[in-house]
């Protein structure tokens, strides 16, 4: 909701149109288009139509939405993630990943440019740095800069950034790609829990080839990892939701569940139950459905949810 009332007050003065002439332009247009869209959604369309772009403007981190261009964004690293490398049509290569804040928000960058992943490697620029990124895209949630981008460290001062995620409470019938949101809805079903193997150290996938080798830490003795698939329903619709070990461990021990038996404990316990969600919203090409991953999940107390209504 803050990153669409941003964007209204943007429209509006870039259009000279009251805040209230606009979003009824916005209510017009997702009426037209049957609902098919979010609000963020047929605001940028709004925004087209009148002639406005938000390319090369200086934005903050929650106005970021999916499929920008020329985003141009200031903010201080808190986090850098382990560069990996890849290969890809036979050709190889570098990612990095970080994430950005400022005080308003904060979201992964991810960068594919051999000289914008060079600074992260020479230290030039690091955790608490404060840089500039100009001409980057946006998908989902993340924005991403390739060697038309730039990168570099900036003379502004970031004191304070908001470094937890932001999400909003939706139904599931408003979800949209890329949104990070909060559900409260019934497992109505649970797939069987699959495992990986991974490194001790960094948790990364090992391949098994005369033992178990992590691409960074060599021959290890691998550390399984869950998968859990359920599909919850909150009365509107139904989607498919992804659980890995850190959210699987907040309902139960997930190396507990090997166990066929407790497995099956396990399913006829939580069927029906009702339980907060909270995780990112994305498509799954190969269905081309929305699922969510989750970050967090937790049963619902009834109890706690009343005194919290009455507060």
């Amino acid at each position: 909701m803050q990153n669409y009332e941003l964007l209204i007050e943007r429209i509006s003065k870039a259009s000279g149109i009251e805040k209230v002439e606009v979003e009824r332009k916005v209510e017009a247009k997702k009426a037209k288009l049957s609902g098919l869209i979010s609000k963020e959604g047929a605001a940028q369309i709004i925004a087209a139509e009148l002639g406005i772009s938000f390319e090369n403007q200086d934005l903050k981190i929650s106005e970021l939405m999916p499929g920008m261009r020329k985003v141009n964004v200031i903010g201080k690293i808190i986090n850098v993630f382990p560069i990996r490398e890849y290969e890809k049509n036979g050709k190889s290569g570098k990612v990095a990943n970080l994430i950005l804040a400022d005080e308003t928000g904060n979201c992964r960058v991810v960068l594919w440019d051999t000289n914008h992943i060079s600074l992260l490697e020479n230290e030039e620029i690091k955790e608490g740095s404060v840089v500039e990124i100009k001409n980057a895209s946006t998908r989902d949630n993340e924005i991403h800069l390739s060697g038309f981008g730039e990168l570099k460290l900036s003379d502004q001062i970031i004191e304070n950034v908001k470094t937890e995620k932001e999400t909003t409470e939706k139904s599931i019938s408003e979800l949209d790609n890329g949104q990070s949101v909060r559900l409260r809805a019934l497992i109505v079903q649970m797939f069987p829990i699959r495992f990986y193997n991974t490194c001790p150290q960094c948790n990364k996938k090992v391949i098994e080839t005369d033992g178990f080798v992590c691409a960074e830490h060599g021959k290890v003795e691998p550390k399984p990892k869950g998968i859990l698939n359920l599909v919850v329903d909150d009365g509107t619709e139904a989607i498919r939701t992804v659980l890995f070990s850190e959210s699987i461990n907040k309902l139960q021990n997930e190396i507990e569940l090997q166990n066929p038996e407790t497995f099956a404990a396990f399913k006829e316990d939580l069927l029906g139950t009702e339980v907060f969600v909270e995780g990112n919203v994305r498509r799954n090409a190969m269905f081309n459905n929305l699922e969510l991953i989750t970050t967090n999940v937790e049963k619902v107390d009834v109890e706690k949810l009343i005194q919290t209504l009455e507060v």
